[in-house]
């Protein structure tokens, strides 16, 4: 039987994640909370593990006022880490659909099951800016093909989580032509996502830039 700290670890693995989630050792317990935006943009974590109290007062504000907006009994409140790796993505690509739904509203099913279906997600990144910078591509195509999509705000918000993704893996990989592409398209989209009358988007894009890193640890924010 696996364990619990063996599922995350595994689907960490799988993401790409591992080197910014446990830079010591894999053997540890996972991190005792997930923030809010990688609750979000990767799927992971069940979001019953987010903390409220680590978070400033406006932050708080935001993790009570996303919470509030699942329904009773929904997906993501009875979300189970997958044991097997076949399963992750399938998990993970169900995880973008009901994040949207609860974001921007149950009239964008249709197109947030079509985004998520079609929006090329890996099981690994493997250090690399390549993978990362494809979903956030695809979603700029996804974007740039339906000026009008109704779940722009959020592809906003996706698109700049992988762009910081890239970025970091850029970076590491001293990928010195890259990088700075990488980081005025991220502020970019965070600026988009920031800027959002939707208040949810708004407050995750803010969580977002917060986070000391969201895939490759120590290399700073774009």
């Amino acid at each position: 039987m696996i364990t619990v700290a063996a599922r995350f670890y595994l689907l960490a693995v799988l993401s790409g994640l591992v080197n910014c989630l446990w830079p010591h050792t894999v053997f540890a317990e996972p991190p005792a909370c997930p923030s809010l935006s990688e609750t979000v943009l990767f799927g992971l974590r069940p979001i019953k593990e987010l903390k409220q109290d680590n978070y400033s007062k406006a932050g708080q504000a935001c993790v009570r006022k996303y919470l509030d907006a699942i329904p009773k009994k929904a997906y993501l409140w009875v979300f189970k880490v997958p044991a097997k790796p076949e399963e992750a993505l399938h998990v993970r690509k169900r995880n973008l659909i009901e994040q949207m739904v609860t974001i921007l509203g149950e009239n964008v099913r249709s197109e947030a099951a079509a985004f998520a279906s079609a929006v090329p997600l890996q099981a690994e990144w493997e250090g690399m800016s390549e993978g990362p910078v494809n979903e956030a591509d695809f979603a700029q195509q996804w974007l740039d093909k339906r000026p009008g999509t109704s779940i722009a705000p959020f592809l906003y918000l996706f698109r700049a989580h992988r762009l910081r993704a890239g970025y970091e893996a850029a970076r590491a990989g001293h990928e010195t032509g890259l990088w700075p592409v990488l980081a005025r398209r991220y502020r970019e989209s965070l600026d988009r996502a920031r800027s959002s009358a939707n208040p949810l988007i708004s407050c995750i894009a803010g969580d977002l830039e917060a986070q000391a890193c969201v895939y490759l640890a120590g290399q700073g924010r774009p």
